[in-house]
């Protein structure tokens, strides 16, 4: 039975692609709690200017990072296909989009920083230190898009070690940096949060550079995938890199803003309330690892199996990963149902805040588990070049079922943040119906990449 469920062969290959991803991502979250506790040192209003300042650069990075989405299905289309030079080009044609859109966009963006973030704080000096933090992160959003393309490369040849190795380096440079420049040690002058931002865009020059370096040391990437090189750039490529990235980069900044309306509207119950969501929120990044982890992976075999004319075999990797997802997922849920108030008890002390998220907690226990399904099959769908289906169920879901449904049961009808995390149930589970429909048919199979 469990040998029917779980094929040894493509169990161990998914995995072997996925096992290295989730690690770099979980490194990721780990160096965001880092970062958060060295601005807290600095007082309530710098941690607020940095952690505001993040999740706006975020926001905005979404309008050109989705190229590293375009790059990871165009090369593990041109994997499959037996022609590794195409996944050379299109991994030097997202670095050429990431390098003219994103070095001028972040400059262009950055100017406006002191328009932008007035608009998320009233707070007078988390307005000063957060418009000066976006200002310096956005400089650095080309190197960030840099980024994300050399992650969808190697993600989509299937060395996701590399991927890991490099992220851990990353993080470490950008903890390092904050200590040098938040404190000012060794010789720099202290410079508070806009070192914090600073430390963060020189962290991802370097990645640029180390990507740039293994790219290049690496014999049999070198010779046989012809990266890093003039000759790779055709204008066909440009069109089609940037027809698959402009649905994803609608897609992040669609679903960047309803996570923050869907955040407002716990704040139009109380103060405890915001407290609670925001808690959720942290703890159902770090618990959808292992299937965002997953969904990563199968994206590369859904692109390698199109390219190599098997759909079905790209299709039954699909459901393989919903599979290995759920599985992974179920005892964190029985975790998190279980020692509800422990788990909450790590975020706050505050016992009307614990009681407030309590049941959403628990629910969101069960969501988690189902959720396994869209968030596996949402990557797969990406990865055969559905960018388009994507954007728009996933726009639909935000607009037209969560924030409404939310302000119907959380606000209007008073069920408080237990009503606003129902809403987010029943919003997952129509796009898990969606997502099942669509890879369950042959549309997808015939995209061009």
């Amino acid at each position: 039975m469990i040998a029917r469920w779980f094929p040894r062969g493509r169990t161990r290959a998914l995995l072997i692609l996925a096992g290295p991803i989730v690690l770099g991502m979980a490194s990721q979250i780990v160096l965001n709690l880092v970062d958060t506790a060295m601005v807290g040192r600095l007082g309530p209003a710098p941690q607020g200017a940095a952690g505001m300042g993040s999740f706006a650069f975020f926001v905005l990075a979404n309008l050109i990072i989705g190229v590293g989405t375009g790059v990871q299905a165009t090369v593990s289309r041109r994997d499959g296909e037996g022609e590794p030079t195409g996944a050379g080009r299109a991994l030097d044609t997202g670095l050429v989009i990431a390098c003219l859109i994103g070095l001028p966009l972040g400059w262009g963006l950055s100017q406006l920083a002191p328009l932008i973030f007035p608009l998320l704080s009233d707070d007078p000096e988390v307005v000063t230190g957060g418009t000066s933090y976006l200002a310096i992160r956005l400089m650095g959003v080309g190197a960030v898009a840099a980024n994300y393309c050399f992650r969808g490369f190697y993600n989509g040849i299937g060395r996701s070690t590399i991927y890991m190795g490099t992220i851990a380096v990353i993080q470490a440079a950008n903890i390092f940096g904050n200590w040098v420049f938040i404190y000012g040690n060794l010789g720099a002058r202290p410079m508070g949060v806009q070192g914090a931002a600073l430390a963060s865009v020189l962290a991802a020059v370097l990645g640029v550079v180390l990507y740039s370096c293994l790219t290049l040391v690496q014999r049999d990437v070198r010779t046989a995938y012809r990266p890093l090189r003039f000759g790779n750039l055709q204008l066909d490529g440009f069109r089609r890199m940037l027809r698959l990235t402009a649905p994803e980069a609608l897609r992040g900044i669609a679903l960047m803003l309803g996570y923050m309306l869907f955040l407002r509207l716990h704040a139009l119950i109380d103060t405890r309330a915001v407290a609670a969501g925001t808690i959720l929120v942290n703890i159902s990044s770090a618990g959808f690892l292992p299937a965002l982890g997953m969904g990563l992976a199968c994206s590369t075999m859904v692109g390698r199996h199109l390219g190599a004319g098997d759909p079905d075999e790209g299709r039954r990797y699909g459901y393989l990963g919903v599979r290995i997802a759920t599985a992974a997922l179920l005892p964190v849920a029985l975790t998190l149902a279980i020692f509800a108030d422990p788990v909450l008890g790590l975020f706050t002390r505050d016992a009307l805040v614990i009681e407030a998220a309590r049941p959403a907690l628990r629910l969101f226990a069960v969501s988690m588990v189902l959720d396994a399904t869209p968030m596996v099959l949402v990557f797969a769908l990406l990865g055969a070049g559905a960018t388009r289906w994507v954007a728009w169920v996933q726009v639909v879901q935000q607009y037209v079922l969560l924030l409404p449904l939310a302000w119907l049961l959380g606000i209007h009808l008073e069920f408080g943040v237990l009503g606003l995390w129902v809403a987010m149930l029943l919003s997952r589970v129509a796009v898990a119906t969606a997502a099942w429909r669509k890879f369950s048919g042959d549309s997808w199979t015939r995209i061009e990449v």
